[in-house]
């Protein structure tokens, strides 16, 4: 099953973001992005998940949110297209993505690993809940330095 990103309707998509992450809001910069069933996009019958991008910095970060639609597994292909929009030369052209994962999320915290992001530290109270969080990061040089290895091997 392939799947369909569609950045429209981006009020609706940010309140749906909103009950998938449990926030308790996004920043006026937020910019969501849909994952959808290819074919039923804006279907929320099919909607396989959201990610959020916002606090967008000068130094060329952002924050970096995703949720799961109900009853969805979590899917690294979406997170990845995540990552692809955030550090693509033509898209937004970050450097550096920052996410935050409450610490009971392990599976959400074990994908960003295998992706590449880097835990830094634990957040104590972050979320509304009162609750910690697991602050890590995803460099772009990191990112291009993997797939130039990846490149190399595959070229000998």
């Amino acid at each position: 099953m392939t799947t369909t990103f569609t950045t429209t309707r981006q009020k609706d998509t940010l309140a749906k973001a909103m009950d998938l992450t449990n926030s308790p809001g996004f920043m006026e910069d937020a910019c969501a992005i849909a994952a959808y069933q290819d074919g039923f996009e804006n279907n929320p019958d099919y909607l396989k998940g959201i990610i959020v991008f916002e606090a967008f910095r000068p130094n060329q970060s952002a924050e970096f949110h995703f949720g799961m639609a109900f009853g969805k597994m979590l899917s690294v292909d979406i997170i990845q297209m995540g990552v692809t929009v955030a550090f693509h030369p033509k898209l937004f052209n970050l450097d550096r993505l920052v996410t935050k994962t409450p610490v009971e999320n392990v599976r959400a915290i074990c994908a960003l690993l295998k992706i590449g992001f880097q835990i830094q530290h634990r957040e104590r109270g972050a979320l509304a809940n009162g609750g910690d969080v697991i602050v890590s990061t995803l460099d772009r040089a990191d990112v291009l330095s993997q797939v130039q290895k990846t490149e190399i091997v595959q070229t000998e």
